[in-house]
């Protein structure tokens, strides 16, 4: 029985990284920290451009699917294709004006922000778990919650901040990652 087992895993492939690439992750994470401390508006405007680019191809493809035949009936093929062509308009928007490639990464911030809060909210309330877990659970969600108005009151301000606070993760992550693999090579 052990030999069978033993067969079986040494044919297995060992997924475990080289430590070159913890240092070569270590250091494009430190390199692009130090663009979202130094240039916040670029790594903005990038993201954007790239959720934009996104939003495109998600759209192109929620075109096609709603073109092949599918149980959904006419209805859903005809929100299918509202739904891609909008994605598409959206997203050829952002290559079109700087500012909407800003305003659809600000706004998909608060979005997410709104949609996490009440999702916390909503399991709080519906899951079978301990009072402190629910407690928590609802502090997460307004927290999620005020974050998200924060970021549709103050976008410019907010936009930055999430920007500089990635770029110092981004700078201390990547030195810890990059020594991790200096270590793991000798």
């Amino acid at each position: 029985m052990t030999d069978i087992i033993e067969n079986e895993t040494a044919g297995a492939m060992d997924f475990t990284p080289s430590w070159w690439t913890f240092v070569l992750m270590g250091i494009i994470a430190v390199i692009f920290g130090i663009f979202c401390v130094i240039m916040p508006g670029y790594v903005t405007l990038f993201l954007g451009y790239f959720i934009g680019a996104f939003v495109v191809v998600w759209g192109i493809i929620t075109v096609v699917q709603a073109l092949k035949p599918h149980e959904g009936g006419t209805g859903r093929s005809i929100a299918l294709i509202i739904l891609g062509v909008l994605s598409i308009i959206l997203g050829l928007m952002v290559f079109t004006s700087i500012l909407s490639a800003w305003f659809l990464m600000t706004y998909l911030i608060a979005f997410w922000a709104f949609l996490t809060g009440f999702t916390n909210i909503f399991q709080a309330f519906t899951g079978k778990d301990s009072t402190w877990y629910k407690v928590l659970l609802i502090i997460a969600g307004i927290i999620a919650i005020l974050l998200g108005f924060y970021v549709m009151i103050y976008p410019l301000m907010a936009t930055a901040t999430v920007i500089y606070v990635m770029g110092i993760f981004l700078i201390a992550w990547g030195i810890v990652v990059t020594i991790t693999g200096l270590m793991a090579q000798k």
